[in-house]
């Protein structure tokens, strides 16, 4: 059993498979807009993709995360992610601040938001093709 697998099952958490089959809704409706956002504020690029994960990361149920440090490390990452962004994004100061609390936060408890980066990849992957069309 996939470790995704072994946390849908233990904590009821939408995986990778129900992520695509809704439509993906954590790139949609957050990575993307997110995106646009912070290169309409001249984040510069970095600093949007940056963003664009940072909100994928505030309400998606990340099984890498779950798999490794339970529901409260979900909790510190969803909102780690959310203060980052209500601090103004990571490409000002307060946001940096925030962002390195958040990442001093994960590693202490060794848990990597693997399925966020999955789904920025994807973010990009859609934004270049929109560009392109």
């Amino acid at each position: 059993m996939s470790h995704g697998a072994q946390v849908a099952q233990r904590y009821g958490a939408r995986g990778a498979r129900e992520e695509a089959q809704l439509g993906f809704p954590s790139v949609v409706q957050r990575g993307l807009p997110q995106l646009r956002k912070s290169r309409v504020h001249n984040a510069g690029e970095q600093n949007a993709r940056l963003d664009a994960l940072l909100a994928i990361m505030t309400e998606l149920a990340d099984t890498c995360v779950l798999y490794r440090a339970g529901p409260q490390g979900l909790r510190t990452m969803q909102q780690g992610a959310q203060a980052v962004l209500d601090a103004g994004g990571s490409a000002t100061l307060a946001g940096r601040r925030q962002l390195h609390a958040l990442d001093t936060q994960l590693l202490a408890l060794n848990a990597s938001p693997g399925g966020a980066a999955d789904l920025l990849a994807a973010c990009l992957f859609i934004d270049r093709l929109d560009g392109a069309l």
